[in-house]
C-alpha cells in the first residue's frame, strides 16, 4: 500500500441576514438563504474547482462526509505525482 499524507484546509462561510426590529421571523421562508444556495454557492464552488484544475498535477472531486449539501460541501483535492 502506498504512503499517503493528508491535511485539512477549511474555508467556512457563516451566513446571516439582519432584519428590522418589527420583523416577525421566518415569514419570507429564508429567501435570503435560498438566494445564497441557488445563486452564490454554485459559483463559488465552480471558481474553486476551476482554480485547482488550472494547476497541473492537481485533481479535485466532491466527497461526502454524511452532511447535507446545504450545510457542507466537501472536496477531495489530490496532488498526483
Amino acid at each position: 500500500m502506498r504512503y499517503v499524507e493528508e491535511r485539512d484546509f477549511t474555508v467556512r462561510f457563516d451566513l446571516r441576514c439582519e432584519f428590522p426590529e418589527e420583523y416577525e421571523g421566518e415569514r419570507d421562508g429564508y429567501a435570503w438563504l435560498r438566494e445564497f444556495h441557488e445563486r452564490i454557492a454554485p459559483r463559488l464552488l465552480q471558481a474553486v474547482v476551476t482554480v485547482i484544475r488550472e494547476h497541473p498535477g492537481w485533481t479535485v472531486r466532491p466527497t461526502n462526509r454524511g452532511r447535507a449539501s446545504e450545510d457542507e460541501i466537501s472536496l477531495l483535492v489530490e496532488r498526483i505525482p
